[in-house]
């Protein structure tokens, strides 16, 4: 069994006209019990504690890796992208060059105070702006990383239940679904009573969809 060709039932089912991922697990893939089988997986064990390195290696991990912090100089940058701080930028220079050049000799040392004044209100609206998006920045990720901690699920391994961290999911772990639960993988439903799936964020259906297993 290869990435690609889990990968491959993921997007027939995605972009499926009637039954065509079902039809691939079970004409090319030869049905779920042989899928079990190439993944080494005991459906009433679950996944062996001992594979976990070589599940990894051979099929990645399902980490995702937290956002990064925007610099503050980058967030100075974009405060600083805005047409009418731009237009006053470009009329304070021209004032300046103005000033300087047609200024009497006894005034050309304060020529430049009131466009080097524009160049200053700039610089503080700029300043104050990445400031407060870098403090807002700061307090999203915060609560993001905060939210990010609590989303566990339960697996089977080696016949006992494991409460883990959703980053530590490998391929081939049996994953215990409870009501409500955002699912954080794709995967095949083994066993299901009742199971209704809103899939309204990857396909657009509105109405909850019936999970049976294959």
């Amino acid at each position: 069994m290869t990435a690609e060709e889990l990968r491959t039932i993921i997007e027939k089912y995605r972009q499926r006209e009637y039954v065509d991922d079902l039809d691939y697990i079970e004409n090319h893939l030869g049905g779920v019990e042989s899928i079990l089988d190439k993944l080494d997986l005991d459906p009433t064990a679950g996944a062996s504690a001992n594979s976990l390195g070589a599940r990894e290696a051979a099929f990645g991990t399902n980490f995702k890796p937290p956002p990064q912090r925007t610099g503050f100089c980058v967030l100075l940058y974009q405060a600083l992208d805005d047409f009418m701080l731009k237009l006053l930028i470009v009329c304070a220079i021209l004032q300046i060059v103005i000033d300087m050049s047609f200024a009497d000799a006894h005034d050309l040392a304060h020529a430049w105070i009131e466009g080097f004044g524009i160049l200053v209100a700039v610089a503080i609206v700029s300043l104050v702006t990445a400031w407060s998006d870098h403090s807002k920045e700061e307090q999203f990720l915060k609560q993001q990383s905060l939210a990010e901690s609590t989303k566990t699920v339960v697996v089977l391994r080696d016949n006992k239940e494991a409460t883990i961290h959703k980053n530590n999911i490998k391929v081939g772990d049996k994953i215990k679904i409870k009501n409500g639960m955002n699912i954080p993988v794709d995967g095949i439903i083994l066993e299901s009573v009742g199971v209704l799936s809103d899939e309204a964020a990857m396909t657009g259906e509105s109405d909850h969809l019936n999970k049976e297993t294959v």
